[in-house]
């Protein structure tokens, strides 16, 4: 006698307040993405979408160098998912990271035109270049990144603090955000920082490979990024994907002599993130960074 899965018997829904609830069942949430976004000051006057929001994908790396900082790196969650007891058997399938350097120029600074408008960039303005860093393992002469996907209990601590603003929380966030212990200044420039658990992100790495990343091992250009992983997520928990940034100072970025024909020859060696440090060597730093996550809801017996 074949017997009929539960799912065909009776369709239970899995979302808050369902009737299936809490109970294990078979689900068929499908794969999804899950891409964070934080605000950008870019975006403060012009918008960055209908609803009026300064917005944008990923997260902005604070300007103030790392060095400045007595060596403090920036803590930061990109992404983070939720599975309950009755989600067993999702997976993770699949990573993307992105990171850039930026190039914030004074108006009428070289390169800039010295003039206001028109022609030029108006007074008191900054001009903002960027490059997407699409060696894996490129990094800035004083900055490096690290991404950290980690699993921690689904109790939450109290991040209460009076500080907590959007994209910036106390010890630990449901969102992405720059984490805190301790912070001075503007969460874009803090003339004082401290990351929280003395700057290790939280939890136990999903698979040995996956709590400490060097380099951006899974391009945020691909195609086919829900295929790489297929690692089972222990639930009840929170998956997370973590960044620790240590920022650039300017002031270690090379510097070229004027162009001479060995000069040129050395130029076109060079790689594409190299050429854009030294054209704007006394400005490069990190910009935006993010990463997202892809898992398989697919849990029902006979789903595809």
């Amino acid at each position: 006698m074949r017997t009929q899965p539960s799912g065909n018997v009776l369709k239970l829904q899995s979302y808050p307040g369902g009737v299936g609830e809490g109970i294990r069942t078979p689900l068929c949430k499908g794969r999804y993405e899950i891409v964070g976004a934080g605000p950008n000051p870019e975006f403060g006057f012009i918008g960055s979408d209908p609803y009026g929001t300064n917005a944008g994908t990923g997260l902005v790396v604070p300007s103030t160098p790392s060095a400045a900082l007595g060596g403090a790196r920036y803590l930061m969650i990109l992404a983070r998912a939720r599975f309950g007891s009755g989600e067993v058997g999702v997976r993770l399938v699949g990573l993307r990271q992105y990171a850039e350097v930026i190039a914030r120029v004074p108006a009428g600074t070289s390169p800039l035109i010295p003039t206001t408008p028109p022609p030029g960039s108006p007074t008191g303005s900054t001009v903002t270049f960027r490059r997407e860093i699409m060696s894996p393992l490129w990094h800035p002469p004083d900055g490096d990144l690290s991404f950290h996907i980690m699993v921690v209990p689904r109790s939450f601590r109290d991040t209460r603090n009076p500080q907590n603003t959007d994209g910036l929380m106390y010890q630990n966030a449901r969102s992405p955000a720059l984490l805190y212990e301790t912070i001075t200044g503007s969460p874009f420039a803090p003339s004082a920082y401290t990351p929280p658990n003395g700057g290790r992100p939280w939890g136990t790495p999903i698979a040995a490979s996956l709590g400490n990343i060097h380099e951006l091992r899974y391009n945020s250009r691909t195609d086919q990024s829900e295929r790489v992983l297929d690692i089972p997520v222990p639930v009840p928990c929170d998956v997370i994907m973590f960044v620790s940034v240590r920022q650039n100072d300017p002031t270690t970025n090379p510097i070229l002599l004027n162009s001479t024909t060995l000069e040129q020859q050395q130029w076109a060696a060079l790689c594409r993130e190299d050429r854009f440090l030294t054209a704007y060597s006394a400005f490069v730093q990190y910009g935006s960074i993010y990463g997202a996550m892809t898992f398989d809801e697919n849990l029902g017996e006979h789903q595809p």
